[in-house]
């Protein structure tokens, strides 16, 4: 897979979770006001029951519960963020382990073409060891992606999707959440 088609992933990936957290956040926002709309009213019939000489105590309380029901509503709003975040990376994930056999073989051509030493064999599973010519193929069903080793043995370079998507989150987790939470 050559970097614009892995731009193109990136970009439907992130377009598609921008649209999931915003919903998500929208839910998170509802159910806080709710929850302070909740607080506020339950703070109201407090003061309307309790004699004046109780008001002090009152406003502390009331204070007490919308500050408590803001960080609630902080924290689902919070744990809702986390979530999407590891929606997107396992989604771009499933994207690369959906890869069809032309994306397939373009991958394993394009990893090839970019490391920086001369590949003597590659490690991997069955499901790219078709898509490697003129070079040693050494199959480890372990494997999802390629395990590129130089021909003297003294270089490794990982390019499986777990190392991929590590790699991404890496790279990427801020700018994917700057674009799910702006």
């Amino acid at each position: 897979m050559n970097t614009m088609g892995l731009q193109e992933v990136k970009s439907e990936i992130l377009n598609e979770a921008e649209d999931k957290a915003d919903s998500i956040i929208e839910e998170a926002e509802q159910e806080r006001d709710e929850i302070i709309e909740e607080a506020e009213i339950e703070a109201e019939k407090i003061e309307e029951d309790v004699e004046e000489e109780i008001e002090e105590k009152k406003a502390s309380m009331e204070k007490k519960k919308l500050s408590n029901a803001r960080m609630e509503a902080r924290q689902k709003k919070l744990e809702a963020k986390h979530s999407e975040l590891e929606k997107v990376f396992e989604e771009f994930r499933e994207e690369l382990e959906e890869m069809d056999s032309d994306d397939r073989e373009l991958f394993v051509d394009s990893v090839i073409d970019e490391v920086d030493f001369e590949v003597g064999k590659v490690i991997t599973g069955e499901e790219f060891s078709n898509f490697v010519s003129d070079h040693e193929v050494e199959e480890d069903d372990d494997v999802r992606g390629v395990i590129l080793v130089s021909s003297d043995g003294e270089k490794r370079q990982n390019f499986t999707l777990n190392k991929i998507v590590e790699s991404f989150r890496d790279d990427y987790r801020k700018e994917v959440a700057g674009e799910l939470f702006e």
